[in-house]
């Protein structure tokens, strides 16, 4: 990449978009840490301190936003803990806009000059087709995920309207942006993104 520096992606999307899917493939492809926020919460499942703390549990199960203080705290450590030679995949985070400014700023600090901003996009009616539908496979079993109820699926929409589009239009002002429609199959989805990403890459070198 410019400058060999390495590739850092924030990819945000729609709800259902496919950030896991496709994050996948990206860290896959430009050998990044895969920064998922979900994991990283899940990672401190067996610390009964942190997970009544920071009301894991209740946050998690209503679909509504985990504690702030917690998502920044990680952030900064896994920004400032990552190798430099090692690109970050922000995957489906910071989702507000004082998380999205602390990471562009402590980005700076870290000299991680090359970002890329990716945004994968569906009309509504198809996110709530997918979530409604979406399983996962947990413990053994396919179940429902436990906030893909009716309740935290209105919360969640609510949380993407009020502040996922103050983020987007931040970051778009600070790094190549890059929407991908991921309707259809993800072969389809996979090929544009490709595609332009291909073309970033042209730009970029």
């Amino acid at each position: 990449m410019k400058n060999n520096q390495p590739l850092n992606i924030i990819l945000l999307g729609d709800p259902a978009a496919g950030k896991a899917t496709h994050g996948a493939f990206l860290a896959k492809k430009f050998k990044l840490y895969d920064l998922d926020m979900g994991r990283e919460l899940r990672s401190l499942e067996h610390n009964p301190k942190l997970r009544k703390k920071y009301r894991l549990d209740k946050t998690l199960d209503s679909g509504k936003l985990t504690p702030t203080g917690l998502v920044r705290n990680l952030l900064h450590d896994k920004i400032h803990s990552t190798k430099r030679t090692t690109g970050i995949l922000f995957n489906g985070t910071p989702k507000m806009l004082g998380e999205a400014k602390l990471v562009a700023k402590w980005l700076k600090q870290e000299k991680r000059q090359e970002v890329l901003f990716i945004y994968l996009s569906i009309p509504l009616a198809e996110t709530i087709s997918r979530m409604t539908a979406r399983k996962t496979y947990f413990r053994g079993k396919f179940s429902k995920r436990p906030d893909d109820n009716d309740k935290a699926l209105k919360n969640r929409i609510a949380y993407y309207k009020k502040n996922i589009t103050d983020v987007v239009a931040y970051f778009q002002k600070l790094y190549p942006f890059i929407n991908i429609s991921t309707l259809g199959t993800i072969p389809q989805a996979r090929t544009r993104l490709i595609a332009k990403l291909n073309t970033y890459e042209t730009r970029a070198n």
